[in-house]
């Protein structure tokens, strides 16, 4: 399956329909009251402790409009809005990409992506299409950047960034400034993210519904060091001929997708008899053959 179409399903699988009522997105940090659709203007501007970007609305003419944010561009689908958040975690500045539905509403879920190696959160946007999952059912997709780059994804080789307190923060930003849905926060990550997307399951359970990882195992210090607070569930969606995250775990520091699927089943205490497989039915000839295992008990 295409890594990027296979992200896709995976937001899919996990984002919940957002609830109909009315936005109630009325107040926001310090002294600034206006809802998310007043924010505007030419320069990102301040929001209690937080920057918050000129939200851009895609057109209605057209099914797609390409946008610019700092430089980058991003295509957005008719029906949805995007901007950019700054603030300050663990002394560095740091930014994300928020695609909203438009119009914005309160008590919406979150679909958390954390882009690969090298990337931003306008790459993996356009990579994703996120955008249309936003507009096909009301998430919120909130990319973030990693420093220069990279996740801070494994405890046995730290990058001393501190990741995983810089995604709660993240989280914290977008349930109390924006209300988003605090027990519908989900989390998927690609390549270098989806281990960063694993090590925030690992370490902050508590604040996801569940998790993707996708071209990810899981990395031998964080399979010893692995202590989910709460069991989530979680999906893994690794190709067999990948060659920067070999199925079979072959690369040095990593783990098979198979040891990667039996440690959680561990963690959450799962009957590693009751998974089943099956091989999906192959519909885009291209090649490629999709089995799925599961596990529900």
């Amino acid at each position: 399956m295409n890594t990027m179409r296979a992200l896709a399903l995976a937001t899919l699988l996990l984002a919940a329909s957002t609830g109909q009522a009315a936005n109630g997105l009325q107040s926001l940090y310090g002294t600034v009251l206006r809802t998310l659709a007043d924010i505007s203007g030419t320069v990102t501007s301040p929001v209690g402790d937080i920057l918050v970007g000129t939200a851009q609305v895609a057109g209605t003419r057209l099914a797609n409009t390409v946008i610019r944010i700092q430089g980058r561009y991003v295509t957005i689908p008719r029906g949805t809005a995007a901007f950019e958040i700054g603030f300050t975690s663990g002394g560095e500045a740091r930014r994300m990409l928020v695609i909203r539905p438009e119009p914005a509403r309160a008590d919406a879920p979150v679909m958390l992506m954390l882009h690969g190696n090298g990337g931003t959160g306008e790459n993996q946007a356009n990579l994703s299409s996120i955008g249309n999952v936003v507009a096909a059912t009301g998430i919120w997709a909130v990319l973030p950047d990693a420093l220069n780059g990279t996740w801070d994804d494994d405890p046995g080789n730290s990058l001393g960034i501190g990741d995983v307190a810089f995604l709660s923060s993240v989280i914290e930003i977008m349930t109390s400034n924006f209300l988003a849905d605090a027990e519908r926060i989900y989390v998927a990550g690609m390549s270098n993210g989806a281990f960063m997307a694993e090590r925030l399951a690992c370490e902050r359970s508590d604040l996801i519904a569940a998790a993707a990882v996708v071209a990810g195992t899981i990395t031998g210090e964080l399979a010893r060091s692995c202590s989910p607070a709460s069991p989530r569930p979680i999906l893994f969606v690794a190709g067999t001929a990948d060659p920067i995250v070999p199925y079979d775990g072959s690369r040095l520091g990593l783990q098979s997708a198979e040891a990667a699927f039996s440690a959680w089943l561990t963690w959450h205490n799962c009957l590693s008899s009751a998974s089943t497989t099956v091989a999906l039915p192959d519909t885009a000839f291209d090649g490629t053959t999709v089995t799925l295992t599961r596990n529900a008990a």
